[in-house]
């Protein structure tokens, strides 16, 4: 992206990290790819948005009740409130990779 000419993300989209797949990434593995994305990006600003489902995006081992309007629904802050666990490990992992940025 970089090479393209990109001065940042603008929405780095995290729910790609539980999609196809059978297990929930740990807090490394997020880590991992936070830490990469903030070196990778240097001082040029990087939108990090946290999980998302619901809508267009479903993760199985998660079992999202079905809704009448699931862009509406139980999603995105409402789903990572109700599931602290989950969303405290995307955030610590979020915030530890960014640290990676500065010196």
């Amino acid at each position: 992206m970089l090479e393209h000419g990109a001065d940042g993300i603008g929405l780095y989209r995290t729910e790609y990290f539980y999609m196809n797949r059978k297990d929930l990434p740990t807090e490394d593995e997020q880590f991992e790819a936070y830490k990469q994305l903030a070196v990778s990006f240097g001082d040029k600003p990087v939108i990090v948005r946290t999980l998302d489902l619901g809508g267009d995006k479903f993760i199985s081992q998660f079992n999202l009740p079905k809704e009448m309007s699931p862009f509406m629904g139980w999603r995105a802050i409402r789903f990572c409130l109700a599931r602290p666990e989950i969303f405290k490990i995307q955030l610590r992992a979020i915030f530890k990779g960014v640290c990676f940025r500065r010196p």
